[in-house]
């Protein structure tokens, strides 16, 4: 998906270059241009290249008649400095996550207990790696509880109310003691923060100078969910990765292990409920039966895997989640907003602002069915501004899943205005939550308020998008309908 694609009519006219249209990460990538209609007939709206069903072609290796050829060994040769590149980097990364590690228990973890959301996943975690205990159990929450909360002056809960696979994302933690496994969670939060930007980038196909690619990153570490999600050490980051992970295949035309990631985002199921039936649906529209079975494969197979370690797990994560929405601190956004803007207001109204929602995200599913790239892509935005409005939320940690769009567009005003703008707009996004954080904090406590600023602008920036895609695809038609009566 690229960000041009999406601010770039989706009917562009027939003088229009298949350089002038960027790629969508709902549209596969191609190395060669489509083929132009004859003369005679109308020039399409966009190169066909940009809404192709078809994946690209993996490149092939000559045909050897012995071990080698020496054509397939002189391109095994050219990818060795590739490969050794890779294996300094994931090297250095590894250097450097082992001292952040350190470092960080020398100077933070000893005076602090920090990331509560991961500690209830961890323990539970111990409980049945090293017990045999189910982590759903209320013993097992008991446990928690006395030691979160021992005075038990809050009311929220502290149970594992996960997925069971949500363990392979941190197995090796479960074995250490929790000082340093929080280190170890908090500044693999912080990784995938960066992969999540590095993954953007390529997403977008944006090629900052370094200095700008440190600012992306920078703003996306101090992002306020972000933020707040290392702080927490809850699994929003994951989740977001696992998803630009499935967009990134997908534009490379690799549909089973696009599919393979989607259900890896299962993890946390209602951050990606409606984002995930959307993708499935409009796979199934293109017939990219590949997706669909990467899906199915990688969810089985989580399935069992979990399924191994604890036979009764959904009926026990079932019970455990209904147990937790009984004390559970959160509200629905859109309660937030009619408390503030209307006051009193009956039930009804919010079932009318949750139906109109979910009536445009519909017009928006509408619009992508079948289509390759814009519409597509605005219609997963449109699902994901959506979702963190209609579905009940904890806390703001779910807005990370915001950065896929929110880079795209940033993304796109770089390639339209330059590196300054693109960095303002960056760090607008990052101040601006803070200050309202900072403004209404009570006490301990995120305010509510803070589940609205960002999906609204969002929405409010779809919407303009949306506007301006209707009256270029108008003037389009008008001027075809001339060109034909001439």
């Amino acid at each position: 998906m690229s960000g041009s694609a999406q601010l770039e009519d989706d009917n562009t006219t027939s003088g229009q270059t298949s350089a002038q249209v960027h790629n969508s990460p709902l549209s596969p990538q191609s190395s060669a241009p489509s083929p132009q209609p004859p003369a005679s007939s109308p020039q399409p709206s966009v190169p066909e290249v940009a809404f192709s069903n078809r994946r690209p072609q993996s490149p092939r290796l000559p045909s050897a008649t012995g071990v080698l050829s020496p054509q397939s060994s002189s391109l095994i040769a050219r990818s060795w400095p590739c490969q050794l590149r890779s294996l300094l980097i994931a090297l250095l990364v590894a250097v450097l996550f082992i001292l952040q590690v350190v470092g960080m228990h020398a100077t933070f973890a000893r005076q602090v207990t920090a990331a509560a959301d991961f500690h209830s996943r961890w323990y539970g975690a111990r409980a049945l790696l090293l017990e045999g205990r189910d982590p759903y159990s209320p013993e097992v929450t008991a446990e928690i509880e006395a030691i979160r909360d021992p005075n038990q002056r809050r009311t929220n809960s502290f149970s594992f109310a996960f997925p069971l696979h949500v363990i392979f994302v941190f197995w090796p933690l479960a074995y250490l003691p929790y000082d340093w496994a929080q280190v170890a969670w908090m500044v693999a939060l912080q990784w995938m923060a960066i992969a999540i930007a590095a993954g953007m980038l390529l997403l977008e196909g944006w090629r900052p100078a370094p200095a700008a690619a440190a600012g992306v990153i920078l703003a996306t570490l101090f992002f306020y969910p972000a933020a707040r999600t290392i702080l927490l050490g809850q699994f929003t980051l994951p989740v977001t990765l696992f998803l630009v992970l499935c967009l990134l295949a997908w534009q490379r035309g690799r549909d089973g292990r696009a599919g393979f990631w989607l259900a890896a985002t299962s993890i946390k199921p209602q951050m990606v409920v409606l984002v995930g039936l959307w993708l499935v649906l409009w796979a199934i529209s293109r017939r990219r039966w590949r997706f669909v079975r990467g899906m199915l494969l990688g969810g089985g197979l989580m399935l069992a895997a979990s399924l191994a370690l604890l036979p009764r797990w959904p009926l026990s994560f079932l019970e455990d989640v209904q147990r937790y929405a009984e004390v559970a601190s959160g509200r629905h956004p859109l309660d937030v907003l009619l408390e503030m803007a209307w006051p009193g207001a009956s039930r009804l109204a919010f079932y009318l602002l949750a139906a109109v929602l979910l009536l445009l995200m519909g017009l928006a599913w509408w619009r992508g069915w079948g289509q390759d790239g814009p519409r597509a892509t605005r219609a997963l935005y449109w699902t994901m501004a959506v979702t963190l409005l209609v579905l009940f939320q904890t806390g703001s940690t779910n807005q990370a899943i915001l950065l896929i769009p929110l880079l795209a567009w940033l993304a796109e005003v770089n390639r339209r205005w330059g590196r300054w703008p693109a960095l303002l707009g960056a760090a607008v996004l990052v101040v601006a939550p803070w200050v309202l954080f900072l403004n209404t904090i009570r006490g301990n406590y995120e305010n509510p308020l803070l589940l609205l600023p960002l999906p609204f602008f969002c929405l409010a920036v779809l919407f303009i998008l949306d506007f301006r895609f209707w009256i270029l695809d108008r003037e389009s038609k008008i001027q075809n309908l001339k060109s034909k009566i001439q």
